[in-house]
């Protein structure tokens, strides 16, 4: 861990030098003062996540405040990061296209990238981008969630059986009570025969989310209600989110599961196998209890860590629902996510299992998206023979 933070620290800094040399280094008729005070706002910007995290470790703010001043923090994070992408694949086309340009004897001296004059109008041109496109990124992200509708066929049910899974909502006491109340009322409207919450619900103690979890226990569904823990629940006090769960009236589990009569769907969870780094002994717990599914019945596995997958076999379940990716949330992120997660979003076929891993109805850091909307999945299961 050590390694990481120092590594992270390295690449901030050299963020901050090629952003700086690209919008100050090549303008000779700016002033010390100006160039100290871009300086001092693109070193702010990259290192705006670590003054957040020392905010709320050093509890510099109430809970509410800090939840603010946290996501407007990120926010200025990811626009920074914007700039200099925009920055260094603009110069990437510039510089090689100007030479080629050069070569062919079509060259205007007034685009030449090593032109001041030239250098300076097109670097307000970035920031503008920059800044457009962490407005629209911020309007992504503010967005209500949609219906993402998935439908599977399977010979084990015998009826259509409708899930809601709700993942990632990610609720602090920045969030709206009146925003968790249209998110109950649009599930519930669903009509669901289950409704199933994978992880990170909750991203605060509970004792700072009483309003809102009061508001997120009206969810309804005809055969029940389903919980289980992310990483975001363990961060805030994995014991406390179970008691908070149980006591909304949610069917809270971890490494066990339900068969829900009258239907022939059984629903087994497990807190977030990725926290709780699971060795070989416990592995085989686990599967023994996954075993204890009746037998021909469609089984469910909810996993906020979708990797989990690789661990398992089509004989313990026949569908993973996951979540914990934000499908990338932002993008280029998505390119990492894919590479620590193996899987991003949407429905995937592992082994002879089912895997939908959801986008999720909320966000982390900045109230930000890009190329990766939030959604509500609704997973129906069909029977094998019904018509399209």
């Amino acid at each position: 861990m050590p390694m990481f933070f120092v590594l992270l620290f390295i690449l901030n800094l050299a963020s901050i030098i090629v952003t700086l040399k690209i919008l100050v280094g090549y303008n000779p008729e700016f002033s010390f003062r100006r160039k100290m005070s871009i300086a001092l706002i693109v070193v702010f910007a990259w290192f705006s996540p670590t003054i957040a995290g020392m905010i709320r470790w050093l509890k510099l703010l109430p809970e509410k405040a800090g939840a603010y001043v946290s996501q407007g923090l990120y926010t200025l994070f990811i626009a920074a990061m914007f700039l200099l992408v925009i920055l260094l694949i603009r110069d990437l086309f510039w510089i090689h296209g100007y030479k080629i340009a050069k070569k062919l004897g079509k060259a205007s001296p007034d685009y030449d990238p090593m032109k001041p004059e030239a250098i300076k109008k097109a670097n307000v041109m970035a920031v503008a981008a920059a800044v457009l496109l962490s407005v629209y990124s911020l309007y992504e992200g503010m967005k209500f969630p949609a219906i993402k509708e998935i439908t599977i066929k399977t010979e084990k049910v015998a009826a259509p059986f409708k899930i809601v899974a709700l993942t990632d909502t990610h609720i602090s006491p920045a969030t709206s009570v009146a925003a968790v109340e249209k998110l109950v009322h649009t599930v519930n409207n669903l009509k669901p025969d289950a409704t199933v919450l994978v992880g990170d619900i909750g991203d605060s103690k509970p004792a700072f989310l009483e309003p809102q979890m009061r508001a997120l226990s009206k969810l309804e569904a005809k055969y029940g209600v389903f919980v289980t823990l992310g990483n975001h629940e363990f961060y805030h006090g994995a014991m406390d989110w179970e008691m908070k769960f149980r006591k909304m009236g949610l069917f809270y589990l971890a490494n066990n599961g339900l068969m829900l009569n009258g239907t022939n769907v059984y629903v087994f969870g497990l807190p977030d196998p990725q926290l709780l780094m699971i060795t070989e002994p416990a592995m085989e717990r686990i599967k023994s209890n996954m075993k204890t599914a009746p037998e021909g019945a469609y089984r469910v596995f909810l996993s906020h860590s979708p990797r989990f997958i690789r661990r398992l076999n089509r004989d313990l379940t026949d569908l993973q629902i996951s979540g914990h990716t934000h499908g990338g949330q932002i993008f280029p992120f998505h390119f990492f996510v894919k590479r620590f997660n193996d899987f991003v979003a949407g429905l995937y076929d592992v082994d002879g299992m089912k895997l939908y891993v959801s986008r999720g109805a909320g966000g982390w850091g900045p109230p930000m998206r890009l190329f990766a909307p939030s959604e509500i999945a609704v997973i129906t299961l069909m029977p094998k023979n019904a018509a399209d």
